[in-house]
């Protein structure tokens, strides 16, 4: 019954036990976790002190976004007649292009770097260089690994010595990295420190810009574009984004002036067409004039005329127009790779016409922006491709329509002025001819002033075209490094420190094949422990008396008290004591213990029952011989081998007496259960010390003779393989009522320093306080 209360005690414990494992296995070394914080926190220290830190340079960029709603003035709409609006992601793969990467390396000059050669680490010299180098042929750079060429100024001579050649300032000079010009850095003075120059390639340096960019969008919602460069110098990341972004928006005008530049060549060559097409004409009328001497016309040739002349310009707009459809048409059906100018549609009125042009513009346009960052047979250039394909077929067929419905106009126009004509012919000669000059005149002037006005259109659209972007902050450096964060190396570093002694006391504890803990215990066996007997550094035999104040004592007082709960009290007096393994303590508990009861003047017989290697007899000081093995074959009586300890008139002693070669068949012949029977009614406790159970059977034997028994494990000693032996024997019932003492325990760690001061138990010099904390520190 016993045995059932204690199992189902263990389990719910289960919990609290792993935490007690914790503190008990780490928490104890909080000196050596200090100690390892301190350590490592001393190496990050170095490590921040000596790392070259990282800054991060931000800017933003607002764009707009054909997804988003974005709306304008309708002033600048009506500017902005050849603009369009942007796609985030395509904006966002174009900021990151090698193309505009490679232009911001060509304008600052990032091939070389100049070096400030320091004790621990080298410094980059970019604004505290005392020179400026510009490279005017970059693909004269090799390929391979960046070149390291020592660099020195020397300002008297105005010169500047690299890799111990001179080559003079403000000068074109020739080297084996192409053409350069070195200038001075006005300010800036002549370094220390010596100084070398890192020049790599363009593919290079273009590489290493675009691994440190960094371009996303504030939001899903948001157009605006958020542009982060990480470098160790923040000057030249500012300089970087700035001119990225400079960039960025030059490239973007230059792609919106491209159409106004193509309708305003169109204009210009149709002005010159129509300007020398007007002088003739005009010239025409004052010869005619001149010639014939006509100053005025009649009213009836003024109706005819002006019917003739509207008739007249109609049909020059419809020449007009057919001019452009086929412009148009030349465009959609004769369009090369590399040509994307769309010709200007001025006279087209049809809103279908226009919207198409306007969208196989914008189509070829995208693709062309695309081609820069992407591949021509990716889904997304397929794609463009195919709506561009998709787009003429309904063009061409607008353009048939549009022209056939002109040429119809045309036709009723033209029929229109013949019958005009022919009641001109009543109208005299001179006059009909004077009216045929004019109405050329008149058509001429029209066309040249719809040509003027298009053309001050396009001009106003081509100045006032600006960029679809707008900076909203500029490139700036964060006040303090980002890398190394020290916060965060600090952190990383104290937590290394736990975790190496943590992971040192942990590789320790797995590779230790003793029980360390009594954590160990209770994770294996459900067995009871009833005492915990401390490592006692007197290495006397007997711990106990009466009047001492030692923690020992007091525990095995305590063990003493812990007997009766164990089912130890009345008829039930006998008490065996056995353990795994020899050298676990076990006579030394059984001697204490028994001491212990003849405390409290009772008489208490010790059996010297380990008869294979007796301990108790040399312990006490008693003569061996005879003892228990002379009983048990018949050659003395009970009362010849009972002994009284000296100096305990309470305690008497059983000795083994002479090693017998057949413990085990003495054991079993009968006489031992006499013997405990006279025992048991000559004295208050009978204590038997017998052999270990892990090696022999004689505890086993013994076993059904005792009322309780007490198994003892050391701290360091027990293997833990004998754990499941234990619990099988406690589950079996084959020891009796099994329970345990957990004997040497050694403290580890501060744990110990100090247990069972304040109570009188401890009485230690003070030098070996120092000495006894130090060993419990390390006694991992």
């Amino acid at each position: 019954m016993q045995q059932t209360n204690s199992h189902k005690r263990v389990q719910p414990q289960e919990q609290v036990d792993l935490l007690a494992l914790i503190r008990y296995r780490y928490l104890a070394y909080w000196p050596l976790f200090l100690l390892a914080i301190a350590v490592a926190l001393g190496g990050a220290y170095v490590y921040l002190r000596y790392a070259t830190p990282v800054y991060k340079i931000s800017a933003s960029l607002l764009v707009k976004d054909e997804s988003k709603d974005l709306s304008e003035s309708n002033i600048m709409t009506s500017l902005d007649l050849f603009g369009s609006k942007k796609n985030i992601e395509n904006e966002i793969q174009i900021l990151t292009s090698r193309t505009l990467a490679r232009d911001v390396v060509r304008n600052l000059h990032l091939y070389g770097e100049i070096f400030q050669q320091g004790n621990i680490r080298d410094i980059v010299a970019y604004k505290d260089a005392p020179v400026q180098i510009r490279f005017l042929e970059p693909w004269n750079i090799k390929n391979g690994a960046p070149e390291t060429v020592p660099l020195e100024y020397d300002s008297a001579h105005r010169r500047v010595l690299l890799d111990s050649k001179a080559y003079p300032l403000f000068d074109t000079v020739s080297t084996r990295w192409g053409k350069l010009v070195i200038t001075p850095r006005a300010g800036v003075e002549v370094p220390e420190k010596s100084c070398y120059l890192r020049v790599a390639n363009e593919k290079q340096t273009m590489s290493a810009v675009l691994s440190r960019l960094k371009v996303t969008p504030i939001s899903k919602l948001a157009t605006v574009i958020k542009l982060e460069y990480s470098d160790v110098v923040p000057a030249r990341g500012e300089d970087v984004l700035n001119n990225l972004i400079s960039e960025y928006n030059k490239a973007a005008v230059a792609d919106k002036n491209r159409l106004a530049a193509s309708t305003m060549a169109f204009v210009e060559e149709r002005l010159r067409i129509v300007t020398g097409e007007l002088s003739e004409v005009e010239k025409e009328v004052e010869r005619f004039k001149t010639g014939a001497g006509i100053v005025d016309m009649g009213e009836q040739s003024k109706l005819f005329l002006t019917s003739v002349q509207e008739n007249d310009t109609r049909i020059g707009e419809a020449n007009m127009q057919l001019s452009v459809l086929d412009e148009v048409e030349r465009y959609v059906s004769g369009k090369t790779e590399g040509v994307n100018v769309v010709p200007a549609t001025i006279g087209i009125s049809d809103p279908v016409l226009l919207e198409l042009v306007g969208k196989l513009y914008e189509t070829e346009l995208e693709r062309e922006r695309m081609a820069k960052t992407t591949a021509e047979n990716s889904p997304i250039m397929q794609s463009l491709k195919k709506q561009a394909e998709m787009l003429k077929p309904g063009i061409m067929e607008n353009i048939s329509s549009q022209r056939a419905n002109i040429l119809a106009s045309r036709e009723r126009l033209e029929a229109a002025n013949d019958r005009f004509m022919g009641m001109l012919r009543t109208v005299p000669g001179k006059e009909r001819a004077l009216l045929e000059v004019s109405r050329q005149q008149a058509i001429k002037n029209n066309i040249y002033t719809f040509l003027l006005q298009k053309r001050e259109e396009t001009a106003l659209a081509y100045a006032a075209a600006i960029s679809d972007s707008r900076i909203v902050d500029a490139a700036e450096s964060a006040s303090g490094p980002f890398s190394p964060r020290r916060s965060m190396i600090m952190g990383v570093a104290a937590l290394a420190g736990i975790v190496a002694v943590a992971g040192f006391i942990t590789l320790k504890d797995m590779l230790n094949r003793e029980i360390t803990s009594r954590a160990d215990i209770e994770k294996v066996t459900s067995a009871p422990i009833v005492a915990e007997i401390l490592f006692d550094e007197s290495k006397e035999p007997v711990v106990i008396a009466d009047g001492r104040r030692s923690l020992v004592a007091e525990q095995f007082r305590s063990l003493r008290t812990s007997l009766s709960y164990i089912g130890l009290n009345g008829d039930n007096k006998t008490l065996l004591v056995t353990s795994s393994i020899s050298g676990e303590g076990k006579s030394f508990v059984s001697l204490n213990l028994a001491t212990s009861l003849s405390l409290l003047r009772k008489k208490v017989v010790l059996l010297e029952f380990d008869l294979r290697k007796p301990m108790l007899s040399n312990m006490l000081g008693v003569q061996r011989d005879p003892g228990i093995t002379n009983y048990l074959v018949g050659k003395s009586s009970l009362s010849d081998v009972i002994r009284p300890v000296p100096g305990n008139e309470f305690l008497f002693l059983l000795p083994a007496g002479v090693i017998p070669p057949n413990p085990t068949e003495l054991i079993l012949n009968g006489r031992m259960e006499e013997m405990v029977r006279h025992l048991r009614n000559m004295f208050d406790y009978v204590i038997i010390d017998t052999a270990p159970v892990g090696l022999v059977t004689d505890a086993r034997l013994l076993a059904p003779l005792t009322d309780a028994c007490l198994y003892v494990m050391r701290h360091q000693v027990t293997p833990r393989l004998y754990l499941k032996l234990i619990d099988e024997l406690y589950r079996n019932g084959e020891v009796g009522k099994l329970n345990l003492v957990y004997n040497g325990v050694k403290p580890r760690g501060v744990a110990g320093y100090g247990y069972g001061h304040g109570y009188g138990y401890v009485d230690e010099p003070k030098n070996g306080k120092s000495k006894k904390l130090i060993r419990n520190i390390f006694n991992i």
